[in-house]
């Protein structure tokens, strides 16, 4: 996938969906310039990076999750290599049944073919973990994993920084504006300027009109002086994960009615209450550090890609939820294909399906 080193590519928003298109694209030898705030809120700071194929209340496999899976892998691994950084972790996981139609639930999915890399053994009540309630009994999940996405973001905005390409400022949009066929910004001419802004989008003139359906999510890092996990995603109608250092996340709230970024007490206790109630004894916690963030969600629950319907040269990536560890790399790759070889882009996906 050959790269024109004329053509100049303006990337606006440095959260991981921006970070991972301006690292796809420098390389292939393709010139990057990208642009994004630290100091504004930003979701990748609040999500646990959490990479699990079977989710939701219906126990559904991750749509597109045998083919995504492994496009983020090589990508986090290959990053790593490239950075000296750690940032995924594969992880065991294990996930209780709340009542009498999860089991039922539970044995169709365990009989489908589809569901056979992604689920273990199933667990009879009591034997999964002697710290969790568990009267319904218990299923093993594999292929989960988590990724640092602060570590990861960080390094790749400083590796950007040293080179002279990214520029950690608020993007203006009235300073953008088409000349002779090009996009120019402040001294930069760009051929392509390419929005990866998350629920900001919503301020954005040329895309504003995209049906994002946000949603607030909050998380809670912890500790516990009695509580000690072992080295597994649980998800007992919330998910704890714990960390190598001792500490663990409880997440998350869903909540589309409060799209501020201000975390709130109500959350809070509502996160100790579910991780207390799902645990046999009672153990203090203590909150380290209460997150809230904005997912930038869609309708279908797919990502969105590609090029404004009038106005060549302006392109979207966003959309991608509360999946974005497990989904960014493929889009990613899916929107620089289109990009450097005018590939088609998936329908799924495809901003078009919202004109």
């Amino acid at each position: 996938m050959p790269a024109d080193p004329e053509k100049q590519h303006l990337i606006v928003g440095a959260g991981l969906a921006g970070c991972l298109l301006a690292w796809r694209l420098h390389g292939v030898g393709a010139r990057v310039r990208l642009i994004g705030s630290a100091s504004r809120p930003s979701a990748f700071r609040v999500a646990a990076g959490v990479i699990n194929p079977v989710t939701g209340r219906w126990m559904t496999k991750s749509w597109n999750f045998d083919s995504l899976l492994p496009v983020a892998e090589t990508t986090y691994r290959e990053t790593e290599t490239a950075l000296g950084i750690g940032v995924y972790h594969p992880i065991p996981g294990i996930r209780f049944c709340q009542n009498a139609d999860d089991v039922k639930r539970l044995g169709r999915r365990l009989r489908n073919p589809r569901y056979a890399n992604v689920l273990g053994n199933r667990l009879p009540p009591g034997e999964a973990s002697p710290l969790f309630r568990d009267a319904h009994g218990a299923f093993e999940i594999e292929s989960a994993a988590y990724v640092d996405l602060p570590e990861l973001v960080d390094a790749l905005r400083r590796f950007f920084k040293r080179e002279g390409l990214y520029d950690d400022v608020t993007f203006r949009y009235d300073a953008l504006g088409n000349r002779d066929g090009l996009w120019h910004y402040q001294g930069i001419d760009a051929a392509t300027v390419i929005f990866c802004e998350g629920a900001a989008v919503v301020e954005n003139p040329w895309f504003d009109w995209v049906g994002l359906h946000p949603a607030k999510g909050e998380t809670l890092l912890c500790e516990s002086s009695s509580l000690q996990l072992p080295h597994t995603l649980f998800h007992h109608k919330k998910w704890l994960l714990p960390y190598p250092d001792g500490r663990f996340r409880i997440g998350a709230t869903y909540d589309e009615a409060d799209l501020s970024w201000e975390p709130t007490e109500a959350s809070r206790a509502a996160l100790l209450g579910d991780a207390q109630a799902a645990l046999v004894a009672p153990h203090r916690i203590d909150v380290i550090h209460h997150l809230a963030g904005i997912r930038p969600g869609t309708a279908d629950s797919r990502p969105i890609l590609g090029p404004h319907p009038h106005l060549a040269g302006l392109y979207l990536l966003n959309g991608l939820g509360s999946k974005g560890a497990m989904t960014a790399p493929a889009m990613v790759r899916e929107l620089s294909e289109h990009l450097l070889a005018q590939k088609k882009i998936d329908a799924e996906v495809d901003l078009r399906r919202f004109v």
